[in-house]
């Protein structure tokens, strides 16, 4: 199931003049930000999700810029997948647009998985004034291609028997699961479509991609998973993170690192929200051109603090930044445990002031928002920066020096 252009839907139940115009969610026009969705009459310019704000107005300079609200989507979201719960519980929403329903004991034959689907679109559309996408098939895999077969207010059905056929001229970026830096090797083979891939040397495939090479091909002939998992059933994520696009190009250390300091802060705070802790710190640069740069470092200890990642990150900096301007900061913390189990690991240590200050910081947040308190280091530098940084300068009165929170 996939919500059509779900962004722009969602602002259009709230603005309605806007309905049969070129709109476009995402950054300001004039900024540095990119289209997170736009409308079906947008799109007709050639605009799409992922380009930059910039390139969009100078397709369609009359389009209209909505800024994204992502709590009013989210919320909108979860009202969505509480409609699908009442056809099935096998429900597994894979982002804010999209799930996996697994029908298999609701239906069984073509025409009942068409009246199924039928009636979940009516549902949501009766409810919450949506249109959906829904693509069927004997697999995640081969669904997914489905929904975006008959897009927008479509329904697609891909039998076992009809899936060859319809997966043979399909362009290998269109398949699930492969991306763009895995089309482009394939493309150096010669492999445009997945009928090419296929049909191609197994050998061959394994010699350049390894173990990866037999999950290509089993792509390529719509063999898949077919487990729906419920959030419930879902693995621990393996890794979390936090990146900032700046509006301008940056070159200042003392800039750069309050703001991978702020990023920190966000970083820990979701660790600390799932139980978790990790010991891989990774830091991430794009530099100006769009070339990007991952620095990490593994850890003998487990950490879920801001100071700790922050050091960790900042001497990361030191050892890869070369005065380049910056476009992109980013860091993320992986090799991930709950923290009950280091706990146990570590049952006779004490709460360590951290992790008190942590819960204290937590629930002033909690309570009064994210940007209530914070470390001096990251309220120091996003106060000394300007809008034209990128930077939003925090609601934050600093009457002493001090140390801390």
């Amino acid at each position: 199931m996939d919500m059509d252009q779900f962004f722009v839907a969602v602002e259009l139940l709230h603005h309605p003049h806007l309905r049969g115009k070129p709109v476009i969610v995402g950054g300001e026009p004039g900024g540095r930000g990119i289209v997170a969705t736009s409308s079906y009459e947008a799109r007709r310019y050639g605009i799409r999700a992922g380009m930059s704000a910039m390139e969009a107005h100078r397709l369609c300079p009359h389009a209209v810029f909505v800024h994204p609200n992502i709590d009013k989507y989210v919320n909108m979201a979860e009202r969505v997948f509480r409609l699908l719960w009442e056809f099935t519980e096998r429900v597994e929403p894979v982002s804010v647009d999209e799930a996996f329903l697994d029908v298999t004991d609701l239906v069984k034959t073509p025409d009942e998985v068409k009246s199924l689907a039928m009636r979940i679109k009516n549902r949501i559309r009766e409810v919450e004034g949506l249109t959906v996408t829904i693509g069927a098939g004997a697999n995640r895999l081969v669904a997914k291609i489905a929904s975006g077969m008959n897009k927008p207010d479509g329904f697609t059905y891909l039998p076992p028997e009809h899936v060859a056929e319809v997966f043979h001229d399909l362009p290998v970026g269109e398949l699930h699961g492969i991306g763009r830096a895995t089309t482009e090797a394939l493309g150096r083979l010669g492999i445009r479509t997945a009928g090419q891939l296929a049909a191609f040397p197994m050998d061959m495939l394994r010699r350049v991609f390894g173990k990866w090479g037999d999950d290509l091909q089993k792509i390529a002939l719509g063999q898949g998973d077919d487990a729906v998992l419920t959030p419930n059933e879902r693995p621990d994520e393996k890794s979390m993170g936090h990146e900032h696009t700046f509006d301008r190009d940056l070159t200042e250390p003392a800039l750069l690192l309050g703001r991978l300091h702020l990023l920190c802060e966000r970083v820990a705070r979701r660790l600390r929200e799932a139980k978790m802790a990790g010991r891989v710190v990774t830091l991430k640069l794009r530099f100006h051109g769009f070339e990007t740069r991952f620095h990490g470092r593994k850890l003998k200890d487990y950490l879920q603090h801001e100071t700790e990642i922050f050091s960790i990150a900042r001497t990361l900096f030191q050892e890869c930044f070369d005065r380049r301007p910056v476009r992109l900061v980013g860091v993320s913390v992986s090799d991930l445990m709950p923290d009950l189990r280091l706990r146990q690991l570590d049952f006779f240590s004490p709460h360590t002031r951290l992790v008190i200050l942590s819960q204290a910081c937590d629930e002033v947040k909690d309570r009064f928002g994210e940007d209530a308190i914070g470390y001096a280091t990251g309220i120091f530098f996003s106060l000394r920066s300007s809008p034209s940084y990128g930077i939003r300068p925090r609601r934050t009165k600093c009457y002493r020096p001090f140390q801390g929170v």
